[in-house]
């Protein structure tokens, strides 16, 4: 063997003796316990994300349903005015559209935190 690679090996067995092992036993801080001092709420914030956006797309999805009823009203009270029902059409398509969008990204999300949380073994 090459001096250099023995000398690379040693100082490589030396500096992984030095290095301290990773505790995988123990949980990280975050912090929260200073939280709880002040009167904050303890809510890891990984939660508190996958929260929100839960929150917006159910807020989103009942918009959307709103526009399909608005939608719809228009296309009763059209009166025979093709403009009027062309935009009535119009909406309710894109409404049903936009539903498809938000279940299609709650359904992401849904399978990326699962996906996260199972490999990570957090829970939350």
């Amino acid at each position: 063997m090459h001096p250099l690679t023995r000398r690379a090996l040693k100082v490589t067995a030396g500096l992984a003796l030095l290095t301290p092992a990773a505790a995988k036993a123990q949980n990280p801080d975050y912090g929260l316990g200073y939280a709880v001092n002040i009167g904050l709420p303890t809510l890891d914030v990984r939660a508190l994300a996958v929260g929100g956006i839960r929150c917006l797309l159910g807020f989103m999805g009942f918009v959307l349903v709103l526009k399909i009823i608005h939608g719809g009203f228009l296309m009763m009270t059209h009166g025979g005015s093709e403009e009027d029902k062309a935009v009535a059409v119009g909406m309710i398509k894109d409404s049903v559209i936009g539903i498809v969008i938000v279940m299609t990204s709650s359904a992401v999300v849904q399978f990326v935190v699962n996906a996260v949380l199972n490999a990570t073994g957090a829970f939350f």
